[in-house]
């Protein structure tokens, strides 16, 4: 079982890590670049997802104290980021073909929420 749930923390922390981060980068630069990362960065939201929802059975399952509190609300903020991207900038990109120009606010609001779902994660373990 340990090493299964160290591969689940690996996936889960890196592709968390890239979707946070071009997030972010997408975000500052008002969406730059959306058409080459948005597919790899789909595909770290969704493994950030299942991943999660992984170690949450693992880790979690049965409990619900302060720290699960926090990486439930965290959670739901991730979901909230990647329900905006995956409609949001998808429909953006199908409506036009190319990156437009309030895609860049999609990524801003996004950025935020995901700020919410490290901070959750990163201070879980302390509350």
């Amino acid at each position: 079982m340990e090493p299964f749930l160290i591969t689940v923390i690996a996936m889960h922390v890196l592709s968390s890590v890239f979707w946070a981060g071009t997030t972010f980068v997408l975000a500052r630069t008002g969406a730059n670049d959306v058409t080459r990362l948005f597919r790899p960065q789909l595909g770290a939201a969704v493994i950030a997802i299942i991943s999660g929802a992984l170690l949450w059975s693992f880790v979690h399952a049965g409990a619900f104290g302060n720290a699960e509190m926090l990486l439930a609300l965290g959670s739901g903020t991730a979901l909230a980021a990647l329900v905006i991207q995956a409609v949001g900038v998808l429909r953006g990109l199908r409506a036009t073909g190319q990156a437009a120009p309030w895609l860049g606010l999609l990524y801003r609001i996004s950025a935020g929420l995901l700020f919410v779902t490290v901070i959750c994660m990163a201070v879980s373990r302390y509350v």
